[in-house]
């Protein structure tokens, strides 16, 4: 199992982690920022803010890039889903009766087992935890070649 190298760049950090910082920092510096403004399909006006303030966070962070927009998309979009889903478990309870009599289970606690589980995926991707920040050091483990330039010749219509 590797080591978790933590990822700072603060003047009381060591030599070491200062200059692995830079290099993940540096690599970023190759991609766009993440777009500030949510994609037009995010219409709830709470998840409009919280996705430009997540990619505030992240694009001050210098270790992500517009490469994981689709992360923050998808950490943003559970979290609503996670919302309404507790509001309905609230508001109707963990089962409830059905006009026949039967009880059956609120399809929001799956809803909540779901996007709970998506939810902490999105946030380890995107290093919202001390574990994963510390993992994205990882990223300056890269040649010296231009890794952007290698990623998009990958990509690049021929």
């Amino acid at each position: 199992m590797t080591q978790n190298i933590k990822l700072d760049d603060s003047k009381d950090a060591r030599k070491y982690q200062r200059e692995r910082t830079q290099k993940v920092k540096d690599l970023n510096k190759s991609f766009d920022e993440l777009d500030t403004k949510a994609p037009a399909f995010i219409k709830d006006r709470a998840s409009k803010k919280l996705y430009k303030y997540l990619a505030e966070q992240l694009n001050n962070s210098g270790y992500i890039n517009n490469t994981d927009q689709s992360i923050l998309v998808t950490l943003v979009i559970n979290i609503q889903a996670l919302e309404s889903a507790y509001e309905s478990l609230n508001n109707v309870g963990a089962t409830y009766t059905t006009d026949n009599g039967m009880i059956k289970k609120n399809p929001a606690v799956d809803v909540i087992t779901n996007t709970t589980t998506k939810i902490l995926s999105a946030s380890t991707a995107l290093g919202f935890s001390p574990a994963s920040r510390a993992s994205l050091i990882n990223l300056a483990q890269v040649d010296s070649e231009d890794s952007a330039q290698k990623l998009m010749e990958m990509f690049a219509d021929e």
